[in-house]
């Protein structure tokens, strides 16, 4: 087993534990500090969503293990979590095999996840705009009175 990946592969889990253990608390310091900064340009000035939006509440209802309703506030981050999972046990398995490299990422992983992003945050606002499908329900009042 190489030695230098077993580390990476132990403290990136020991970083990860730690993000989902401090979730709580980020979500209860968000939720009392008060609002005087603009959160996301596209949201509170141009009434749109940002491919992002809703991720926090998809985390924390991912969590609580609300798929569904994690799904309802931003399945893109449903999928990321799945992808980074998938990656992850792959990651295992090449770490066991004492392989080198454990976490690949093509070049075109990363241009196809672009494309994705971009292509979801546009469809997610066309399906605001034109049709008034809020998931979120933050701006539909907006663009549809």
């Amino acid at each position: 087993m190489n030695p230098r990946a077993k580390r990476f592969f132990i403290w990136l889990h020991i970083g990860l534990l730690a993000a989902v253990l401090l979730f709580p608390l980020y979500r209860f310091l968000t939720d009392r500090i008060p609002k005087q900064i603009p959160e996301c340009f596209l949201h509170d000035f141009l009434f749109l969503y940002c491919p992002f939006c809703g991720g926090t509440r998809a985390l924390s209802a991912l969590l609580k293990l609300q798929i569904g309703k994690a799904f309802c506030y931003n399945p893109l981050v449903i999928l990321m979590a799945a992808a980074a999972l998938a990656a992850d046990v792959r990651a295992w398995i090449r770490l066991r095999r004492g392989e080198r490299e454990i976490y690949p990422i093509p070049t075109l992983a990363w241009i196809l996840f672009i494309v994705i992003l971009i292509l979801y945050g546009v469809l997610r606002n066309v399906l605001l705009v034109r049709y008034g499908l809020d998931p979120l329900g933050d701006l539909s009042r907006f663009w549809h009175p």
